[in-house]
């Protein structure tokens, strides 16, 4: 009961925040964020800590409007244990390969980058690429307000709270496996994009950056990098770049 009065309180401030911030968005292709035809090419997308379906509402329909068929997951809005939700997640991403007979595009936000990340190495074979949004790789490089409110989180869990990570999340055994693939080289020849931007005051640059991916710098706080103009032109030529294409936008 705790845990959903959470949920549903989040979900509340976004019903609030969100119009203001989408407002200023591209909602598509007339908007000049223009992408190459991709027919109904599966993205899934992840939401991150304290995501709900809601948060991902603007993105989805975004993603609709240039033609991709998109699967949104708020996973236990994202307060759950790491390799649960990881498991979950790899189970979508391999029903939705199946039913479109081809990989699917992960797209994932905050904590759903890395929910994303370990699931697509996973499952590398029906992955066609990955993008994330401020994903901090490096968990010990998060801010101190980010580092308390996951603290709060793993706590609530450990004594008792349900559908919440736990501090053997962190440092015991159940997501060890987690761990270990969120640090992992990803595999070759699959594309992976990390954006992030210098204003993200939830997750800094040092923890986006991602070896093994193609990093990218836009404008826009940690939000925005779901709803802004910036962040949104550079997901549409990553995008672009699991097809094998390049986005017009961005020539």
């Amino acid at each position: 009961m705790a845990t959903e009065l959470i949920i549903r309180g989040v979900d509340r401030i976004a019903g609030a925040v969100l119009p203001v911030l989408d407002g200023e968005a591209p909602h598509g292709p007339s908007d000049k964020v223009e992408a190459a035809p991709v027919t109904g090419n599966p993205v899934v997308l992840v939401g991150g800590l304290a995501t709900t379906a809601r948060v991902l509402t603007p993105m989805t329909q975004w993603l609709t409007g240039l033609g991709y068929d998109a699967t949104p997951m708020a996973i236990g809005a994202g307060l759950d244990c790491a390799q649960r939700s990881v498991d979950v997640l790899t189970d979508r991403i391999r029903d939705c390969a199946e039913q479109a007979g081809r990989p699917v595009r992960l797209l994932g936000h905050s904590r759903g980058g890395q929910f994303a990340r370990a699931a697509g190495a996973q499952s590398p074979d029906h992955v066609a690429g990955l993008v994330t949004l401020g994903s901090p790789f490096d968990l010990f490089s998060l801010a101190l307000p980010t580092l308390a409110v996951a603290a709060t989180v793993t706590v609530a869990g450990t004594v008792g709270l349900p559908h919440m990570a736990r501090m053997s999340c962190l440092f015991g055994g159940c997501c060890r496996r987690f761990r270990e693939l969120l640090r992992a080289p990803w595999p070759d020849g699959t594309p992976f994009t990390s954006i992030y931007s210098r204003s993200d005051r939830v997750v800094p640059v040092r923890a986006s950056i991602d070896g093994s991916a193609h990093n990218v710098e836009v404008t826009g706080s940690h939000l925005e990098l779901l709803t802004g103009r910036s962040a949104r032109h550079a997901i549409a030529d990553a995008l672009a770049r699991c097809d094998g294409d390049t986005n017009p936008a961005a020539a």
